[in-house]
């Protein structure tokens, strides 16, 4: 059984983050102590093998526990780092530890990772290392210099987040998706896989806000770019696969800072927009700040701000009203404008917005009024929710 089955059946096991990593001498030195298999040489130079089966059996460091896979040639030849398994969790039942030490005895000598090339090895490193954070909770600001990928994350990069849900879908793997995003950009793109179906776009900042003599300022902003690409990048993937996508972008940052929390923010964005937007498929962070708040309030507080909008089981329960509310808000309470967007007259419209106020009393056309209308709408879709 190769190095990447035994992880695969590893995480299905316990549930959690399982990460191959090469292991440096002090966080041998200290799985070692902790263990109580203290050594003063080097795990390649013919170290006991009893300090393996120690390790093998499971040892904790860092919060994490640590699985060596004992590598015979690197231990003859004195070459070599040793390779461990991390698993993000120290409170693994007996039985399981256990269960876990056989498979690790089934290891392969020359590791599957070590056949993979590098530039993917180094991604899918970075990928269980951010995913890990995420699951733990943590949001460091800097990635750690262990990370190989890590000098090349010093530019300026825009860092995209891609999700594909549901049991039938055709999304590839990393090779293909990295080939189709690089044949479109004509150079290359970063593809970071994270868990399940779900992969970091680290795009080079000038390929996506170009500067030019030409460009206006005032029409187009560095968001609205942002905005563009997003969709043009969606219609892509869409278009070369089957399945549900959703995507969230960030502004430009040096992935080598401050990656973890941006990338926090772009998996809230995806469930703030799957939440109140589901007929939209790609979330902007700066335009989900009402829906962040919205979420954030308690359910009984939500409660009682609906039951002081009168007839709202007209607004709520009517599909064409709701879709002329919330067309009408997106086009900034502009009734011209609106209604070229539904393709209605501009009286059909008027009429239509009056119906809303004879019902609730809520003229939103008034700002205070389509303010609480507003509210009305995003609250419910938390509660149905």
């Amino acid at each position: 059984m190769n190095v990447r089955e035994i992880r695969r059946r590893l995480e299905s096991i316990v549930g959690k983050p399982v990460e191959l990593i090469e292991i440096t001498e002090a966080e041998r030195q200290n799985l070692l102590e902790l263990s109580g298999a203290k050594s003063e040489s080097g795990i390649g130079d013919g170290a006991a093998p009893a300090k393996y089966e120690v390790l093998r059996q499971g040892g904790i460091y860092a919060g994490a526990t640590w699985f060596f896979l004992r590598n015979e040639e690197s231990e003859k030849s004195g070459s070599g780092k040793p390779v461990a398994f991390r698993i993000a969790s120290v409170d693994l039942e007996p039985s399981v530890r256990e269960l876990i030490a056989l498979l690790v005895q089934t290891s392969v000598s020359d590791t599957e990772a070590s056949k993979l090339p590098e530039k993917e090895t180094e991604v899918q490193q970075l990928g269980r290392w951010l995913a890990d954070r995420l699951e733990l909770g943590e949001s460091p600001h800097e990635l750690p210099d262990r990370l190989q990928l890590k000098s090349r994350l010093f530019t300026e990069l825009i860092p995209f987040l891609l999700i594909c849900e549901g049991a039938q879908n055709s999304l590839g793997g990393y090779e293909e998706l990295q080939q189709l995003l690089s044949t479109f950009l004509e150079r290359e793109v970063l593809v970071v896989p994270l868990r399940g179906r779900e992969w970091l776009l680290l795009v080079d900042r000038l390929d996506v806000l170009e500067v030019s003599e030409e460009r206006n300022e005032e029409e187009e902003s560095d968001r609205e770019l942002l905005e563009a690409f997003g969709l043009g990048l969606y219609e892509l993937i869409a278009s070369e696969w089957t399945g549900i996508f959703n995507l969230s972008v960030s502004e430009p940052l040096q992935p080598a800072h401050g990656l973890v929390p941006a990338l926090r923010v772009l998996r809230e964005s995806v469930f703030l927009g799957k939440t109140f937007h589901v007929t939209r498929h790609v979330h902007l962070p700066w335009e989900l700040g009402l829906e962040r708040l919205v979420y954030s309030i308690p359910a009984e507080r939500r409660e009682q701000f609906m039951e002081q909008i009168e007839g709202r089981a007209f607004v709520l329960g009517d599909s064409e009203t709701l879709t002329t509310l919330e067309t009408f808000f997106r086009m900034n309470c502009n009734v011209s404008e609106t209604a070229k967007h539904l393709y209605i007259h501009r009286n059909t419209l008027i009429y239509r917005l009056d119906k809303v106020k004879q019902e609730t009393g809520l003229d939103v056309r008034n700002f205070n009024d389509a303010v609480s209308m507003k509210l009305a709408l995003l609250l419910d879709k938390v509660t149905k929710d």
